[in-house]
C-alpha cells in the first residue's frame, strides 16, 4: 500500500482546477487494497463546507486514475447542475455524458451527439466502452473506455458505486450545511439589527467594533480562526442592550448609580440571550468580559490582568475607541487628540498596554474602517463557526 504523502501518490492531489495532474496513474491491482485506498482518501477530503462541484471533480479524477479509464464523469440528476468530467474522449461533450447517465438499460444504443464509436453499456461487467457504474436519485457516475483494451469489470463497477455514494452524500450534506449557514447568518444579522434599532445613536457601532477589533488582533499576530471568533464577538458584544429599558439606555443626562448598575447588566443579559445557541458559545467570554478593566475595577466579575480573556481586552479598546469617536446624546465625538490622551491615561490600568499600542500601530486602518461603515465579512466567519465541533 502506498504511504500517505509519498511521491508515488500524486494522482490523488488535485491541482489548481481540482483535477489531479497524473491522468494515467493506477492503484495496485489488489482490488481490496486499492478500494480501501481510494475510498479512504476521498473520505479524508470530504468537507461539507466545500461546494459540491469541488468534491465531484476530485472524486471523478480519483476514480478515473484508480481504475484506469480515459474519462469519468459525474452526471447530476438535476438539469441545472453541471456535468463534471475528468479526462477526455475525442468527440465527447458534456451533453453526451448527460445522455449516458440518464439512459439506464439502453445497452448498445448509438447516441447522435457522441462520436461514431460511442455506445452505451450500463453495468454489464464484460462490455467495453461506457458504463454508468454508480447511479441513484442524485445522479450517475459514468466511466469511459478502460485503457489497454480492458473490459469494464465488477471491480470497476463496485468501486464506482462507492464513489458515487460519497458524491451523493457530500452533495446532500453540503446543501444542509448551506441552509444552516444561511440560518446562522440570518440570526446574527437579526440580532445586530435589533441592537441598532434599540439605540439609533449607536447604529453600526457593533459592526465597527468587530472590524476594528479584528484589525488590532491582526496587528498583534492573532491567527485567522481566532480573528473570526473575535469578529463574531464584536458583532454581538452589546446584544444584551436589547434588554435594557429605553429610559435608561437613551437618557441624555448623567446616569444615577442605580441606572448605571442597570446599564452594566447588559453583559450578563447578552450571555443569557446567546448561551442556548450552541455554535456561538465560544464567544460568550468576550461578550461577558469586554467591560473588565486591567486593574480589576471593571464589571461584571472584577477580573484583572491576564484573567481577562484576550478577546475581551481587545474588544475593550475597540469598543472605547469607537464610542469616543462617535456622537452621543450626551456629548459630541471627541477629537483624535482627546482620544489619544484618554487612551494614554488608561493604558495599563483600564486597558491592556499591548492592545493600545497595536491600535496606535494600525491607527490609519482603524480610521478607514470607521469611515467605511458596514462590512460584508460575515459569510466567511459563519463558515468557521459552523465548522466548530
Amino acid at each position: 500500500m502506498r504511504r500517505e504523502g509519498s511521491a508515488t501518490d500524486d494522482w490523488s492531489r488535485p491541482g489548481p482546477t481540482g483535477i489531479a495532474p497524473d491522468s494515467n496513474a493506477r492503484l495496485p491491482d489488489d482490488g481490496e487494497e486499492g478500494e480501501h485506498v481510494v475510498i479512504g482518501r476521498l473520505i479524508r477530503r470530504l468537507k461539507i463546507s466545500d461546494p459540491p462541484a469541488r468534491f465531484q471533480a476530485l472524486a471523478t479524477n480519483v476514480l478515473r486514475a484508480s481504475i484506469g479509464v480515459e474519462a469519468a464523469a459525474w452526471v447530476p440528476a438535476g438539469e441545472h447542475e453541471d456535468v463534471i468530467v475528468s479526462g477526455a474522449v475525442e468527440g465527447m461533450t458534456s451533453r453526451c455524458y448527460r445522455l449516458l447517465g440518464g439512459s439506464p438499460g439502453r445497452d448498445g444504443v448509438h447516441l447522435a451527439d457522441a462520436p461514431e464509436a460511442a455506445r452505451v453499456a450500463l453495468a454489464p461487467p464484460s462490455v467495453r466502452g461506457f458504463a454508468a457504474v454508480g447511479a441513484g436519485s442524485a445522479g450517475a457516475l459514468v466511466v469511459v473506455n478502460p485503457v489497454e483494451g480492458r473490459a469494464i469489470g465488477a471491480l470497476e463497477i463496485e468501486r464506482g458505486q462507492y464513489v458515487a455514494s460519497l458524491i451523493a452524500a457530500q452533495s446532500h450534506n453540503a446543501r444542509i450545511y448551506a441552509d444552516l449557514k444561511d440560518l446562522l447568518f440570518g440570526i446574527i444579522r437579526a440580532l445586530t439589527a435589533a441592537i441598532d434599532a434599540k439605540d439609533p445613536y449607536t447604529s453600526g457601532h457593533s459592526e465597527r467594533v468587530a472590524r476594528i477589533a479584528v484589525r488590532i488582533a491582526e496587528e498583534m499576530g492573532m491567527p485567522p480562526h481566532k480573528r473570526s471568533d473575535l469578529y463574531l464577538t464584536g458583532l454581538l458584544h452589546d446584544v444584551g442592550k436589547i434588554g435594557i429599558d429605553d429610559d435608561v439606555l437613551k437618557k441624555v443626562g448623567a446616569l444615577t448609580p442605580e441606572e448605571y448598575r442597570r446599564i452594566q447588566e447588559h453583559v450578563e443579559i447578552g450571555v443569557t440571550i446567546l448561551r442556548d445557541l450552541k455554535k456561538l458559545r465560544h464567544i460568550l467570554p468576550g461578550v461577558r468580559h469586554h467591560h473588565e478593566s486591567l486593574d480589576g475595577t471593571g464589571y461584571p466579575d472584577g477580573l484583572a490582568g491576564d484573567e481577562i480573556p484576550i478577546e475581551a481586552r481587545i474588544l475593550a479598546v475597540a469598543d472605547s475607541f469607537d464610542a469616543m469617536s462617535s456622537n452621543r446624546p450626551y456629548r459630541r465625538r471627541l477629537s483624535p487628540m482627546q482620544i489619544d490622551d484618554i487612551l494614554a491615561k488608561g493604558r495599563g490600568s483600564q486597558w491592556d498596554p499591548e492592545v493600545v499600542d497595536a491600535l496606535h500601530a494600525c491607527r490609519m486602518d482603524v480610521e478607514a474602517i470607521r469611515q467605511k461603515g458596514l462590512g460584508d465579512s460575515l459569510f466567511g466567519v459563519v463558515d468557521v463557526t459552523l465548522g466548530r465541533r
